[in-house]
């Protein structure tokens, strides 16, 4: 029989990002190719960290009770210190389950994280996985492209069909370049030396070394260091002008910059690998049937440990947008809004993580009150991961909290979002369901619009924003909010009217 190379959509790139994608999609059905250059997952570690919100879209994928136990969550938040260890700042933590459900922050090992979402793809038939193939021609045609690659065994070419593109093949992306070669620069952009330990055996010192993370905020060596888990850290070290870049990969030099902490005798360095870290994000994210997303997209310095999480935001709104086009259900026009919608609030996060940065390298105490302390902090110079509202796309343009991601709340011990996987979500607490006429219904059939009553928790949060209905997106973003029939109905119709039009009504 010959193999099948026609696909609805064709991923490149199965890190995190493009794995999201595939098992958000995978559950709608549609046939899938995944096409990833190495054969086997990376074995060192990269990201090290979540969000509770990325928690939760792992809850939409099915995997998150898996994930969950190979990631620690964290309670400590990250202390900014001054050359005399004297803290200057903290982001926040909490000991409680925050409002997505999750605990607010993770850390773990990328290629436990990788796995998971890799055997999550084989719960599919619709689902296939071609390893060891490298990407090297892109073909336009008017309702389909051509990928050609490369087997690296046996250096033969194969060519795959595909409705739909999309790149998460990184920061080299051939179809992030072939969409535009065009970056904005946020002037960010320095090599640091990325040292991962693996902790040997405990004692006095082992002890000692905090469990949370710390920026040391000293222009002699700016530093940082992460407890990913009790038996791994990571140094992050700036590299200074008068660094020899041959030398300071060799042990000699990593040992002198742990010693302060560390000996051989306590732990083994896994890996020490020089980075680049930038702060850019690309001018356009589509083109035609080609689309892109995470680091082929944008880059961030990783000061606030929201790299990936942005790249698994993109996949999350992404997802839901290309659902409905493949099923026909929307117009392909819905995909200029997923870039406007997305590139305003990863910039908040880079933006935010470029001010850490420059904290980190100068230690200025004047940077917290001019970045910090009157846009993310209190009195006791905290702050906090920001909620950014989207750009202006699918949602009801507003105020806050619409077009900010949602809380999700607890119905009968229960996650609201396993009521509802991926797909819309109507809260309401005005006996909505006796008001809807056959119209009605069928639009929240073909949108596959899921009605949630409200529990008392449900109700506090509707009427703290002045309403009695709210319509929640598949990635968990406000919608838009009503108070009666006739404002839901507006709702919905305001919604079909933007998934339909050739031109996407804001």
């Amino acid at each position: 029989m010959e193999e099948n190379r026609k696909f609805d959509l064709i991923i490149v790139g199965l890190g995190p990002v493009g794995a999201v994608v595939a098992n958000l999609l995978a559950q709608l059905n549609i046939s899938i190719l995944v096409i990833e250059k190495n054969k086997y997952i990376h074995p060192t570690p990269r990201a090290i960290h979540f969000d509770g919100e990325i928690m939760r879209i792992f809850q939409n994928i099915g995997l998150a009770n898996l994930i969950k136990k190979i990631s620690r969550p964290s309670y400590q938040g990250m202390r900014f210190v001054d050359a005399n260890e004297k803290t200057l700042l903290v982001r926040k933590a909490n000991k409680k389950i925050g409002d997505q459900g999750w605990y607010n922050n993770w850390y773990f090992f990328q290629p436990d994280l990788e796995n998971i979402l890799r055997l999550g793809l084989n719960r599919f038939n619709n689902v296939s996985i071609r390893l060891g193939e490298t990407l090297i021609k892109i073909k336009e045609f008017k309702n389909k492209t051509t990928l050609t690659t490369n087997i690296a065994c046996s250096n033969k070419k194969v060519t795959y069909s595909g409705k739909w593109i999309i790149g998460c093949d990184g920061t080299k992306s051939l179809i992030s370049n072939k969409i535009s070669n065009k970056v904005k620069d946020l002037g960010f952009d320095e090599k640091w030396l990325v040292i991962d330990l693996n902790i040997k055996k405990d004692n006095f010192k082992t002890k000692k070394l905090p469990n949370y993370t710390v920026q040391h905020c000293n222009p002699i060596r700016p530093m940082t260091r992460c407890f990913i888990n009790p038996k791994k850290r990571r140094w992050e070290i700036k590299i200074l002008p008068s660094d020899d870049l041959n030398k300071i990969i060799q042990k000699k030099f990593l040992w002198s910059i742990l010693l302060p902490w560390l000996t051989p005798n306590e732990a083994e360095i896994e890996r020490a690998q020089i980075y680049t870290f930038h702060s850019t994000i690309k001018n356009k994210w589509r083109k035609k049937n080609l689309v892109i997303a995470g680091d082929s997209a944008h880059q961030s310095p990783p000061f606030l440990g929201q790299g990936l999480c942005a790249g698994i935001r993109d996949a999350s709104s992404l997802a839901w947008r290309l659902g409905l086009i493949i099923r026909g259900k929307a117009n392909s026009s819905i995909l200029d809004t997923y870039m406007d919608e997305r590139k305003k609030h990863v910039l908040e996060f880079i933006r935010l993580a470029v001010k850490c940065g420059e904290l980190i390298n100068t230690g200025k105490k004047e940077l917290i009150t001019k970045y910090f302390k009157d846009d993310y902090s209190n009195a006791d110079i905290t702050f906090n991961y920001p909620k950014p509202q989207l750009g202006k796309g699918i949602w009801n343009f507003g105020k806050v909290p619409l077009g900010q991601i949602t809380p999700q709340f607890f119905i009968k011990n229960n996650l609201s979002d396993e009521k509802a996987i991926y797909k819309f979500i109507l809260l309401e607490n005005c006996k909505l369901k006796k008001d809807l006429k056959n119209s009605d219904k069928k639009l929240i059939e073909e949108f596959e619009i899921v009605i949630i009553s409200a529990n008392k928790e449900i109700t506090r949060w509707l009427y703290s924003n002045n309403s009695r209905v709210a319509l929640i997106r598949p990635d968990r973003y406000l919608y838009g909010v009503a108070n009666d029939y006739t404002g839901t109905k507006k709702l919905l119709n305001n919604l079909k009217n933007q998934l339909k039009s050739k031109k996407t009504i804001w």
